[in-house]
């Protein structure tokens, strides 16, 4: 078994690329998919399931309602979807409810914190949810309803980059490498590569300035190329086309873990932690 790390460099050309999607401010063009209408009365009734289908086609469900589910009718579109998964980190249960509603709102200042950066104005990197976990333990769909959009619905974009994308801008060296190539502490977890039901799905996060250690069966590659088969995947992740969810009341959106990758873009640095903040309710669902 062939063991490294990479660590990303500042010249690296997916650091710009990151630094444009996420830090610049841009406001990105939002998910070409139809949006669902509804009341939040009538939503459950019927209009869900034309939510699902284009969940089950596309991969992605985004859904306008008048005002945002109560809690009761929130548990049970994740119902629709699965099993909601219990929020266990103790940094952030101030912010859970009913043991699997997680409130993300804006509370605090760019921080370093990671526990605390889904609350802060820091951008998120790119990543799949719970890339580390095993397979089964990873959640399939993220669910995002919005309860307050903030001051400046396009700031603090969610941002999709699907994995489809990503694969073609890949080369099948890249490609072969990621395959067996798993994060080192992960010993059940999955390669950053794998196959389900015919598709390319991806376990992966960008770990910014952190080293990522990981772990190779080394028969069909060395340190260098395992470097920089990951340093190709964070150029395809950054410089492939993003969409960016522009927030409104009420606004649900569905993303499946295993066909995009989901961040954030940066709130605006001057915006103080009491102005309205962004307030969003998130279930994730196996």
């Amino acid at each position: 078994m062939l063991y490294g790390a990479f660590t990303e460099n500042s010249t690296d050309q997916h650091v710009a690329f990151r630094r444009d999607l996420l830090d610049s401010g841009k406001v990105l063009p939002p998910p070409p998919v139809p949006v669902t209408h509804s009341s939040a009365a009538d939503f459950l009734d019927g209009p869900v399931h034309d939510a699902l289908r284009e969940l089950a086609t596309t991969g992605t469900a985004i859904v306008q309602l008048d005002e945002p589910l109560h809690t009761r009718r929130f548990l049970a579109l994740g119902a629709l979807l699965g099993q909601a998964m219990p929020r266990m980190d103790p940094a952030v249960q101030p912010y859970v409810e009913n043991d699997v509603i997680l409130h993300l709102r804006r509370e605090h200042v760019a921080t370093a914190n990671v526990s605390l950066q889904p609350f802060a104005t820091n951008s998120l990197s790119l990543h799949t949810e719970s890339s580390g976990r095993r397979a089964e333990e990873q959640p399939r769909y993220i669910v995002l309803m919005c309860v307050t959009p903030g001051d400046d619905p396009t700031a603090a974009q969610t941002v999709l980059v699907p994995m489809t994308a990503i694969e073609r801008a890949l080369t099948p060296e890249s490609l072969s490498v990621l395959a067996r190539t798993r994060y080192r502490h992960s010993t059940d977890g999955p390669r950053i590569l794998r196959t389900v039901e015919g598709r390319r799905v991806f376990s992966f996060r960008d770990f910014l300035s952190q080293p990522l250690h990981w772990a190779h069966p080394g028969d069909d590659a060395d340190e260098t190329v395992v470097n920089r088969s990951i340093l190709d995947l964070l150029a395809a992740m950054y410089g492939s086309t993003a969409a960016g969810v522009h927030w409104s009341r009420g606004m649900i959106v569905i993303i499946d873990n295993a066909r995009y990758f989901h961040g954030r873009t940066a709130s605006p640095s001057r915006a103080a932690v009491t102005d309205s903040p962004r307030h969003l309710k998130r279930l994730r669902i196996t």
